[in-house]
């Protein structure tokens, strides 16, 4: 995570990664040749120094810290700073390591070897402010939690949803706009338009202003503070938004996506007015009641009428006439998965001590106490690799079970199913249910 799109998500940090310590000696070394040079990797680690001390006062904190740059294609590692295992190596003012196979590779934030780590994953974007943006947005990560700011993780399946989409396009449609006004004054319209959209959309789903809240404090702010200390001017600031926020409304889910381009806009016109307003954010804060009071909305006009016709500014038939025919299709794809997840065959593996990562722009939400379906997953934890590369994985909504298909195929250390694979770990196996399902169990040790 090349083109304008493809730099636009690799500076969103499109991939996802949770991730928890791992044992050194389970690493299987694939290679330490790579085509990174020292002083490239050099130059990247001082552009995020100096942009994290340039720009201190944000937070009032230097966030510059442990950083982890892994070549995919080898688990090449290099770092800025030791490991606590003291398994880093230091070669040309560059600590070098690969990284182990149970650890997935993606921008993210990573306890590994005793640190708190920054992890990117190379080739950095060519060009510097997306560079730097995408390295200080997972610095932000890693200081995120001594901010006071480390949320838990929030499902935003409503999103998902044929109304949630709409008022969230809306939204997004009056966010575009007061990025193309010409005055302040007009933009800040456009901005209060926009928080109507959203508070009716919380009116709509119970719940909704606390999970999109915490996705928004988590991701929302993190973008945000990358995007102030990528080195772009206001004006080159302002374009990027506009481009991103314009490719936007084709990403095909926003469950978990949504809060990478929201709270940056909000921000850059909040910036305006108080250029240090996000010190005034901590755990409890609700972002949409200080952008409201910001911007001036009055909450009282959020009658369905009224809201109607504002959203004519917007296009609001022709958004409505897209989510229609999406929800059709989504309606019956979600059926298909069901069946498949829960009533045909399949096998059920209790989650311990997972890592995982994925791609959440393209995340199937079921229906609240069902979960979330990921076409694609790599996911390791105590009995090995599940890695998903078709045919999708559903993860329960208290994230502790995943389910993937019947399995198809079991050879020892491995496990085979329609689109995907488990390295098995020893100790573990598979139990057979008087159901026909299968689940991961541990063996038991005399």
């Amino acid at each position: 995570m090349k083109n304008l799109f493809g730099t636009v998500l690799l500076s969103l940090l499109f991939v996802i990664a949770y991730s928890r310590k791992t044992e050194y000696s389970r690493v299987t070394v694939l290679s330490l040749e790579s085509d990174f040079s020292p002083e490239e990797i050099l130059l990247y680690f001082n552009q995020a120094e100096e942009a994290a001390k340039r720009h201190q006062p944000l937070w009032d904190m230097n966030i510059y810290g442990p950083i982890l740059l892994v070549d995919p294609r080898t688990r090449a590692l290099y770092a800025n700073v030791p490991d606590k295992e003291n398994v880093l190596v230091l070669k040309e003012g560059v600590y070098r390591g690969v990284l182990p196979l149970e650890v997935p590779v993606s921008n993210t934030d990573i306890t590994w070897n005793g640190v708190h780590w920054a992890m990117l994953e190379l080739p950095l974007p060519a060009n510097r402010y997306d560079r730097v943006d995408l390295m200080t947005h997972e610095l932000f990560h890693v200081a995120q939690e001594e901010l006071g700011l480390k949320l838990r993780r929030e499902d935003n399946n409503h999103l998902g949803q044929k109304d949630g989409r709409v008022y969230l396009r809306l939204e997004l449609a009056a966010l575009e706009a007061a990025l193309k006004a010409g005055r302040y004054q007009r933009s800040e319209e456009h901005l209060r338009n926009a928080l109507i959209f959203r508070k009716y959309r919380h009116l709509i789903y119970r719940g909704a202003q606390l999970t999109e809240n915490s996705l928004e404090i988590l991701e929302g702010l993190a973008t945000y503070t990358g995007q102030m200390m990528s080195g772009r001017d206001k004006w080159e600031w302002r374009n990027y938004l506009i481009n991103r926020i314009s490719q936007y409304k084709d990403t095909p889910t926003y469950v978990r996506s949504f809060a990478y381009e929201t709270t940056p806009v909000y921000g850059y016109f909040m910036q305006q007015k108080d250029y240090y307003w996000n010190k005034k954010v901590d755990g409890d804060t609700d972002l949409t009641d200080l952008f409201s009071d910001a911007f001036g909305m009055d909450t009282r006009i959020l009658l369905q009428s009224y809201v109607r016709q504002v959203a004519k500014e917007y296009n609001v038939g022709e958004i409505e006439d897209d989510e229609s025919k999406l929800s059709i299709a989504n309606d019956s794809l979600v059926d298909e998965y069901r069946q498949k997840f829960f009533d045909l065959p399949h096998l059920e593996i209790r989650l311990e001590n997972m890592n995982m990562s994925f791609d959440p722009r393209n995340l199937i939400p079921m229906d609240e106490d069902e979960g979330t379906v990921y076409p694609t997953i790599r996911l390791s934890d105590n009995w090995g690799i599940l890695t998903v590369e078709r045919g999708g994985a559903l993860l329960r909504p208290d994230w502790r079970w995943i389910i993937v298909s019947e399995p198809l195929e079991i050879t020892g250390e491995t496990i085979m199913g329609d689109g995907w694979v488990i390295n098995l770990n020893e100790g573990y196996f598979l139990e057979e249910t008087l159901q026909g399902n299968y689940i991961m169990s541990k063996r038991i040790v005399p």
